[in-house]
């Protein structure tokens, strides 16, 4: 039977052979997460935008950033949108991610945002677009959101009004130069799966493949921010015991710091291009 028959008949044989030997069909090894493409700074008209491509995921984050009086609502508001074949339930699934990092401060504070001595805020309205999804959508979603804000660039608001009145946000007075937010934390999810093939002892297969999630149900995304913080971990199935878990989060460390000098060391890049 040739290759492209057995993945048609029996997926879970044609992975096996491959996943027996601790790598995927294209040869990478099951430790190893796929390269990641992020670009910033791609909509000149918005605060900060991204274009991500992970994992078989593919998402663009504009910024729309507004100024108000300071207040307890919410400082950053994901709207999501995604393309007619993508599943409600994944946007639904990413919504509920987002807005957990969120109330976790786990993209910046609000002292970050404030402005005109503390009087005024910005609002961020995060313009997700879920271009296509062949897979997880976490870790490209989390990537694009972190790129987008570390490409924010705001101006300094001032005003005239007395602490007693009222701002009119119309005659705020707002700088000609820009500057980057003090971003808080790089959130960085990572994926798995817990395989357990035949006679085998337990594999973790780091960013899957698409076909796997169909016939390996034991899924495991951990979110980590900056200095080893665990801002979240979702689990489906059955996924080991203990030493998997820990396993399988000091990789998601590693992966976090790894993205995270990527991402500044790319800001920094882009930011001696403009100056240019």
């Amino acid at each position: 039977m040739t290759a492209d028959l057995l993945k048609l008949c029996d997926p879970t044989a044609y992975y096996n052979q491959f996943l027996s030997e601790s790598i995927y069909p294209d040869g990478r090894s099951i430790s190893c997460f796929r390269s990641i493409l992020l670009r910033m700074g791609v909509d000149g008209k918005s605060a900060g935008s991204s274009f991500a491509r992970q994992g078989g995921a593919t998402v663009t984050c504009n910024i729309e950033a507004l100024l108000a009086p300071v207040s307890d609502a919410s400082i950053i508001t994901p709207i999501i949108q995604a393309a007619p074949n993508i599943p409600k339930n994944l946007v639904e699934d990413a919504m509920v991610m987002v807005n957990q990092l969120v109330a976790q401060n786990a993209f910046c504070t609000r002292d970050t945002l404030k402005t005109a001595n503390g009087r005024l805020t910005w609002l961020l309205n995060l313009h997700i677009m879920i271009l296509n999804v062949d897979g997880a959508i976490c870790d490209a979603l989390c990537t694009c959101i972190a790129g987008a804000l570390v490409d924010l660039r705001l101006p300094d608001a001032s005003t005239d009004f007395e602490e007693d009145i009222p701002i009119d946000i119309n005659k705020v007075k707002l700088s000609d130069t820009f500057h980057h937010i003090e971003v808080a934390d790089i959130p960085v999810s990572s994926t798995f799966i817990v395989y357990e093939p035949p006679n085998e002892e337990v594999k973790i297969l780091c960013d899957p493949v698409s076909e796997l999630f169909r016939i390996a149900p034991n899924i495991v995304m951990i979110v980590v921010g900056n200095n080893d913080r665990i801002l979240r971990i979702s689990q489906s199935g059955i996924c080991g015991n203990e030493i998997t878990m820990q396993h399988m989060v000091g990789m998601a460390i590693k992966r976090q710091k790894l993205v995270a000098e990527s991402m500044l060391k790319a800001k920094e890049a882009h930011s001696v291009r403009k100056k240019e």
